[in-house]
């Protein structure tokens, strides 16, 4: 399905000769367009992203659990770490 020309960016990019080889190769594989490889690395690249900052997110919460006392304080009373 097409999206309407309004909810489309162009984008102009400069890669190296061995990249755009392999695309042409996944590409003619696959049966889809240049545009197609390119926006799904993409979304890969900015899903990857989110979730390293949501790991570093919870790594810090882990840490500020485990070194913050008040925040310990009653995890002896349920026996449950939850760091």
């Amino acid at each position: 399905m097409h999206k309407a020309i309004s909810e489309i960016d162009r984008v102009t990019i400069s890669l190296p000769h061995a990249i755009t080889s392999e695309v042409e190769v996944l590409r003619a594989k696959l049966n889809v367009s240049r545009s197609e490889i390119f926006k799904r690395a993409v979304e890969l690249f900015i899903e990857e992203q989110r979730r390293n900052q949501l790991t570093g997110i919870a790594a810090e919460m882990a840490e500020e659990y485990r070194s913050n006392r008040e925040l310990t304080v009653c995890t002896a009373l349920d026996n449950e770490d939850f760091a």
